[in-house]
């Protein structure tokens, strides 16, 4: 079975994730106007940047980090704090390396400036982290998401770029756990529509797979989704 959990990410920096931030003096301007106005975000922020700036002046830290410098700062904070319930003075950044191996994986496969890999491995590690937390009391009845190297291969086969590439990974993954990779392969290579794909699936898997979507919408803070179709965006 594969069911994942419900895990309550901060809005104010899931807001950020499924963004399109592009690197220039506008975006670090209304990146400083973000920070600023989000009171937990701005003092997360000046808490763990005291290195490159002890007051805390956002303009400087912003300027000498840049977003992908705050954003893997923060994740490594919040990875840290669901692991020990504790916020850190500093970043282990070695707790983000393998959320950027996946984000630079899928890289070719999304356009630039946007954060929805990085987003997705973000949450599979923090459903890792949760799982590990709640087997130790026998608790779970959940498994974590799992990104392995097949199916960053099936991206592969798409013949376009994917702004929500998380959600298109996500279908990717469920199809590949209820259908099997030799299967999904020869479908998708033989250009099958994502509804036949869903359509391929019982009807228990069918609403398990639609609970999954719910799950990780409620996790990301992001249920636009269910508007749109992700196979052609």
């Amino acid at each position: 079975m594969i069911k994942f959990p419900f895990i309550s990410l901060p809005d104010y920096f899931t807001r950020l994730l499924v963004s399109s931030i592009q690197n220039s003096t506008q975006t670090n301007n209304n990146l400083e106007l973000y920070i600023n106005v989000n009171k937990d975000l701005n003092a997360l922020v000046k808490k763990v940047f005291k290195d490159i700036d002890p007051d805390g002046f956002l303009g400087k830290i912003i300027s000498i980090s840049g977003w992908s410098g705050i954003r893997n700062r923060l994740a490594a904070v919040f990875l840290e704090h669901a692991m020990t319930g504790k916020f850190p003075e500093t970043a282990n950044l070695n707790l983000v390396t393998d959320i950027i191996n996946v984000e630079n994986k899928l890289r070719h496969f999304t356009p630039s400036g946007f954060n929805r890999a990085f987003l997705l491995a973000f949450y599979a590690k923090m459903t890792l982290i949760d799982y590990k937390l709640k087997e130790a009391s026998e608790t779970t009845t959940y498994s974590p998401l799992l990104i392995k190297e097949e199916h960053i291969e099936f991206m592969k086969l798409s013949k376009a770029k994917s702004v929500r590439i998380d959600w298109l990974m996500l279908e990717l993954i469920q199809f590949d756990h209820f259908l099997g990779t030799e299967r999904l392969q020869t479908l998708l290579k033989n250009e099958t529509r994502y509804t036949a794909l869903f359509s391929l699936l019982s009807h228990d898997e069918q609403k398990l797979m639609m609970s999954n979507f719910i799950t990780y919408g409620a996790s990301v803070n992001d249920l636009d989704i269910f508007t749109s179709d992700i196979s052609i965006q």
